[in-house]
């Protein structure tokens, strides 16, 4: 993407429930916006900035999680994926993940994982993660894959 009108960041838990309401919890209370291990010391938030507008358009966190398909392999997991609608098809989860995936090498972590939504199989496929297991639901969420990629 390289646009110069969007900045990615690390920001606290907290932060990113003001993307995470609207795309992941509509309707539903704030506080469903937690996730475990948000407040763990070694988990990273990361949120893309609109500069121009200095808004918080996109979140996605990192945790230190081995994935059940691969206990014997250092793992990380994405959790919390979202981007404002107004914001979609423009590059930005894409330089998330990106991101994220370079801070997961930096640890040497050799799995990246994440519970993806069945209507983000396409967007994480052409970035090069792959299903593994099969569709499985999230109360009150809904179907999701188990996607990965090695490091």
């Amino acid at each position: 993407m390289q646009d110069k009108t969007i900045e990615i960041r690390t920001i606290r838990a907290l932060e990113t429930y003001v993307v995470r309401h609207p795309v992941l919890r509509p309707g539903r209370p704030l506080e469903t916006c937690a996730m475990g291990g948000d407040d763990r010391h070694d988990t990273i938030h990361l949120g893309a900035f609109d500069v121009v507008n200095n808004q918080l358009i996109g979140v996605a966190t990192l945790l230190v999680e081995n994935s059940p398909y691969f206990l014997g392999l250092k793992g990380a997991q994405l959790r919390g994926m979202a981007v404002l609608p107004s914001h979609h098809r423009k590059g930005i989860g894409a330089e998330l993940v990106r991101a994220l995936e370079e801070i997961a090498r930096q640890r040497h972590d050799q799995i990246l994982w994440m519970n993806a939504r069945v209507s983000a199989q396409l967007f994480y496929t052409t970035l090069g993660y792959k299903e593994i297991g099969p569709v499985f639901e999230i109360d009150s969420i809904g179907p999701h894959y188990v996607m990965y990629r090695s490091l």
